[in-house]
C-alpha cells in the first residue's frame, strides 16, 4: 500500500487545505476571538495571517530546493540525523496531540447540538473510524471526495451567513478597536496557530506533480481560509454582538436559530449533513499526515496499515478529559500556543540554514547550467 506519488491535482489539494483549515470557523474559534478583543475580533484572522505569512514564504522557498520531498526529509536533509529526527519527533507529538483534542472537541459539537443523550464515547469512536477507513483509502481518495464537496461546504456556510442577516445588527461592530489596537496586535500574534495546519501540509508535496502547484495551492488555500475566517467572524459578531464572547460553538447557534419563513423553521440538519462530511474529511486527511510523519520518522514504507491503531492512541488520548469546557478552552489553546511559535521557528530554522549551507546559491547555479 505504498503508494505513488503524484496523483494530487492542484484543485483536490486545495480543497483538502481548505477543508482542513476553513472548518475551525465552525467551531469555538470565533468566539474564542470575541473573548480576547470584542467586536474587533474579526481583524485577528487577517493579522495572524500576515505574521504567519512570512514562516510559510520560507518555508515553501526552502521546500523548492528539493523538489518532490516532503517536509521531514528536508528537516533531516538540513539539521543532520539527530538533531533532525528530534525536530521531527517533536512535529509529530505536537500533531497528534492536535488531532485528538481536536477531534475530540468536534465529538462535543456533534453531542451538544444534534445527539444529546448518545454517550460521548460512542460518538466519539463512531467520528474515528470513519475518519480512520477514509485515510486507510489514501490521500487520493481523499483529495477527490474533498474536491466533490468543497462546493457544497463553501456554499452552505455562505447561505448560513446570509440567512443570519435578517436580525443582525452592522452597529455591533462597533468600535471598530474593540479592546484597542495593542490588544488587537498582541492577541492576532498568538493566534497564528489558526494556520499551523499548513505546515503540516508540506508533508504532501511528493503527492503533487510538481512544487509549483503545492506552491500555487497552497497560497490559494492560505488567502481562501484568512478571508473566510475573518468574514464569518464578523457575521457572528453582528447577529450575537457581546453573547457571542459567551457562545460555544456560535456557527451551529446560528444554523439552529435561522429558518427559511415559518413553513421551514428548522433547516439545521441540511446544514449538519454537508458540515460532518467536510469534518470526515478534514480528520481523514488529518490521519494520514501524521501517519505519514511516523512512517518516515520510524522508516515505514507501509505506513497505512498503521492508520487504525494510531486512531485507537488518539481517541484514548482524547476521550481522557472529562468536561467539554476543558477541551475547548484550556487544552486546545495550549497546544495551540506551543505549536504556532515551535512551527515558526521551525520554518525559520530551516530556510536559515539553508542560506548558510549556500543551498539557495547551489540551486541558482544549477538553474544557469
Amino acid at each position: 500500500m505504498n503508494q505513488k506519488p503524484g496523483k494530487l491535482g492542484i484543485r483536490e489539494y486545495v480543497s483538502i487545505a481548505i477543508l482542513m483549515v476553513g472548518l475551525k470557523a465552525t467551531e469555538e474559534t470565533p468566539a474564542g476571538l470575541y473573548h480576547m478583543v470584542q467586536n474587533a475580533a474579526w481583524m485577528i484572522p487577517l493579522l495572524s495571517a500576515v505574521f504567519f505569512f512570512i514562516p510559510l514564504f520560507l518555508l515553501i522557498k526552502t521546500m523548492s530546493l528539493f523538489q518532490g520531498e516532503n517536509l521531514f526529509y528536508v528537516i533531516q536533509k538540513l539539521l543532520g540525523r539527530y538533531f533532525g529526527f528530534f525536530v521531527c519527533l517533536v512535529v509529530f507529538v505536537l500533531s497528534s496531540f492536535a488531532i485528538s483534542f481536536d477531534s475530540r472537541d468536534y465529538t462535543n459539537i456533534i453531542r451538544a447540538f444534534y445527539f444529546n443523550t448518545t454517550p460521548v464515547l460512542v460518538l466519539y469512536a463512531i467520528l474515528i473510524t470513519i475518519c480512520a477507513y477514509g485515510a486507510k483509502k489514501g490521500i487520493q481518495h481523499i483529495g477527490s471526495v474533498s474536491y466533490l464537496i468543497i462546493f457544497y461546504v463553501i456554499l452552505s456556510f455562505i447561505v448560513a451567513l446570509l440567512l443570519s442577516t435578517q436580525d443582525s445588527n452592522i452597529q455591533a461592530m462597533l468600535p471598530i478597536w474593540g479592546a484597542g489596537k495593542l490588544a488587537i496586535l498582541e492577541h492576532s500574534s498568538q493566534r497564528i496557530s489558526m494556520f499551523a495546519e499548513f505546515f503540516m501540509l508540506t508533508m504532501l508535496v511528493p503527492y503533487l506533480k510538481t512544487n509549483n502547484e503545492f506552491r500555487k495551492g497552497t497560497w490559494i488555500a492560505y488567502f481562501s481560509v484568512s478571508i473566510q475566517t475573518s468574514v464569518s467572524t464578523l457575521f457572528f459578531i453582528c447577529l450575537m454582538d457581546q453573547s457571542l464572547g459567551e457562545m460555544g460553538y456560535p456557527f451551529h447557534t446560528t444554523i439552529r436559530y435561522i429558518s427559511l419563513g415559518s413553513y421551514i423553521p428548522n433547516i439545521e440538519i441540511f446544514f449538519f449533513v454537508i458540515w460532518i462530511m467536510g469534518v470526515f474529511i478534514r480528520f481523514a486527511a488529518f490521519l494520514y499526515i501524521i501517519a505519514l510523519m511516523f512512517g518516515h520518522i520510524f522508516k515505514i514504507k507501509d505506513f497505512e496499515y498503521l492508520i487504525p491503531l494510531l486512531a485507537t492512541l488518539y481517541l484514548l488520548i482524547g476521550n481522557m478529559p472529562n468536561n467539554p469546557i476543558e477541551v475547548a478552552l484550556e487544552i486546545k489553546p495550549l497546544i495551540g500556543v506551543i505549536s504556532g511559535p515551535v512551527f515558526s521557528a521551525i520554518a525559520l530554522l530551516l530556510w536559515l540554514t539553508a542560506l548558510l549551507k549556500g543551498e539557495f546559491k547551489h540551486a541558482k547555479n544549477k538553474k544557469s547550467m
